[in-house]
């Protein structure tokens, strides 16, 4: 283990416990969020009938799912086992394996694409999954990912960092961690697309949106949605989670209309190519 990922190491063990827990929830909570960014990626790299795919930190599978009935040949890996199982039970036809992201089990040049829908965010060392999916891509490979974009596009999120900005306590004991943002950054993620060797070809806003009933289906989606912002929240007394409660409440009053809460959650996508 290097350093950087000795450092984030219980990150990466808080990440993979969270998602096993939120397996059952997120084919309806965040996939229905997620999965409208899954075209824009298999676009950007030029998705044919026979490509051999694979779908990086695939979660349950809904982009796999989309990919093959598209004519791809795809293979989904996610470090959570319980997603895999979750994937395969949604998706029995589709091959879904156990793996990790930042040391893929397949040897060089064996795909002729590979996506990553929001998983970057969720890696200790996201420069070193960029790397392994470069080189497990044949040379002229397309490569794409999708990230959310910084808070004032990505509204869900600004609403809950606003209301954790104003009350919580942010000395709690959380693992050290990349940002969560970074990669929102298009200078910072063209760069390290360029470090791995990768040569970026497209950069496009997805304007995605959640969409609820009510404050506690927020709350209630953002406790099975997430991971460290989740554990943020869960580590504040009774008191500040009330704060932040209300204060979110306030935020999120202007989307309600119709008997719907109607947030913006803008993605951006980062498509390149392995030269060939």
């Amino acid at each position: 283990m290097n350093q950087t990922a000795g450092v984030f190491a219980s990150f990466k063990r808080m990440e993979h416990d969270g998602w096993q827990q939120r397996a059952p929830h997120y084919h309806d909570r965040l996939g229905k969020v997620t999965g409208a960014a899954t075209g824009s990626m298999l676009d950007a790299i030029d998705a044919k009938p026979d490509m051999r795919l694979l779908d990086i930190c695939c979660g349950p599978g809904h982009a796999s799912a989309k990919a093959a009935a598209r004519g791809l040949s795809v293979v989904g890996i996610d470090f959570a086992p319980a997603m895999v199982a979750e994937a395969q039970k949604l998706y029995p036809t589709v091959d879904f394996r156990v793996g990790d992201a930042e040391a893929l089990d397949f040897e060089e040049g064996s795909f002729d694409a590979a996506i990553c829908g929001f998983g970057l965010l969720h890696l200790p060392e996201p420069e070193q999954g960029i790397a392994e999916a470069f080189r497990v891509l044949k040379p002229g490979g397309g490569y794409a990912f999708t990230t959310w974009c910084t808070p004032d596009r990505a509204k869900l999120l600004g609403l809950f960092l606003d209301a954790v900005a104003a009350h919580a306590d942010m000395t709690v004991p959380l693992p050290l961690a990349p940002s969560f943002f970074q990669f929102s950054d298009a200078t910072f993620s063209i760069a390290a697309l360029e470090r791995s060797g990768f040569r970026h070809t497209a950069t496009s806003e997805i304007p995605l949106e959640y969409e609820g009933q009510s404050l506690d289906d927020f709350l209630d989606w953002f406790e099975k949605s997430t991971v460290r912002m989740s554990a943020l929240y869960r580590l504040q007394s009774p008191e500040v989670q009330r704060r932040i409660r209300d204060a979110i409440a306030e935020g999120a009053e202007p989307y309600m209309a119709g008997g719907y809460l109607r947030i913006p959650f803008s993605a951006i996508m980062f498509a390149a190519r392995k030269p060939g």
